[in-house]
């Protein structure tokens, strides 16, 4: 069967075919990549409903079902690179850019541990003017503040010794998406000085020093294919990630791809399902686009599989800095003066609240 891009694929009805398909990844955990690529060429709303049952079965069946709160924290809106997907792109005359120093991320992360947030995600372009030192003595910082502070970093591609830096100085995950597990598609969305397989390289570098690795792809992209999609699961049981981002792409001003269309969160919504079941122990959050784009998208990304919500400890002036989307979006509504919202919207839907004191660690 020819394939098409997904981000103009036509919705089916689910057949047997797609049941069976459903039912075996539910019991086995995995699937050919031609049939992954069925269910996402065939998506509907009765299959994601399905997929959306069986990911409950998997939630409940924890020792621990509750759903964690990652507060975020936007360091800075510079970067060297130039990926073309991206509004914070180094040569993006549009972007408005900003640095926090490391006073202003403590007092992000002290006014999160008065929400009851104790796991933080220090995230930023690739700015060197965060130097290895300066980054090191943010963590400890912040690891100080109490002995239930865990600190996640997503700072992209560095030396191993500056991984094992940070490392010491007291982080406990990293975070550096792939994009892609194929190298022809990553030259599409990234510059000729990018390279897929020195990313790869990191990945497995912070696994031998000890983070909680997590990666990650967006969904409808310029580019993608069915097939590319369904092959992202290949490599992921390779690399065997605790953390799983997953991102709806969505058009920047100031980029190649500013005039082409936002990816699809019902899509965003079935690979979520997809990977919980496919890696049922895996931390899986409920990325940010998809909050901006969808106004019940945490609750839909949490009944999809999702168990960690990401909550916007960024600053009010600086949230609209830190991206360049296009349109009416809806950033920052999972930002601390919302979280009261957002947790009743959660237990009103029956799911629990992880208290302050759950720590994010091996499964």
């Amino acid at each position: 069967m020819k394939d098409k891009n997904i981000r103009r694929g036509g919705v089916g009805t689910v057949n047997e075919g797609l049941q069976e398909y459903a039912h075996r990844l539910r019991v086995m955990g995995q699937l050919s990549s031609a049939e992954y690529a069925e269910l996402i060429r065939f998506r509907d709303g009765e299959l994601l409903q399905l997929l959306c049952s069986y990911t409950e079965q998997i939630r409940k069946s924890r020792p621990d079902p509750s759903i964690m709160w990652v507060g975020t924290i936007d360091l800075t809106s510079y970067c060297k690179n130039n990926c073309y997907y991206c509004g914070m792109r180094r040569d993006n005359r549009f972007a408005e850019r900003y640095r926090m120093s490391t006073e202003e991320v403590v007092a992000c992360c002290l006014e999160g541990l008065e929400h009851g947030i104790s796991c933080f995600l220090l995230q930023g372009g690739e700015d060197l003017w965060y130097t290895p030192d300066v980054v090191a003595d943010m963590i400890w910082r912040i690891c100080s503040l109490s002995e239930d502070v865990t600190v996640l970093l997503s700072l992209g591609e560095k030396s191993r010794a500056v991984y094992q830096k940070w490392r010491d100085a007291g982080a406990t995950g990293y975070i550096l998406c792939h994009q892609t597990a194929n190298d022809s598609f990553y030259r599409k969305l990234h510059p000729a000085q990018m390279s897929l397989l020195r990313r790869k390289q990191c990945l497995w570098e912070l696994k031998e020093l000890g983070y909680l690795v997590g990666s990650g792809f967006m969904i409808g992209t310029p580019y993608q294919r069915v097939a590319e999609l369904a092959d992202e699961f290949a490599f992921l049981r390779q690399l065997a990630p605790d953390i799983m981002m997953v991102d709806t792409f969505l058009a920047a001003n100031g980029t190649p791809f500013e005039q082409e269309r936002n990816g699809m969160p019902d899509l965003t919504y079935l690979i979520l399902s997809l990977l919980r079941l496919s890696f049922p122990d895996i931390y899986l959050p409920v990325s940010q686009t998809v909050e901006l784009t969808d106004r019940e998208g945490v609750l839909r990304g949490v009944q999809a599989g999702a168990d960690m919500v990401l909550a916007d400890l960024t600053p009010e002036p600086l949230r609209r800095k830190y991206h360049c989307f296009k349109g009416r979006l809806m950033r920052g509504q999972t930002g601390a003066g919302k979280l009261e919202k957002y947790r009743r919207s959660l237990q009103e839907a029956y799911y629990e609240i992880a208290d302050i004191h759950r720590r994010i660690g091996q499964r």
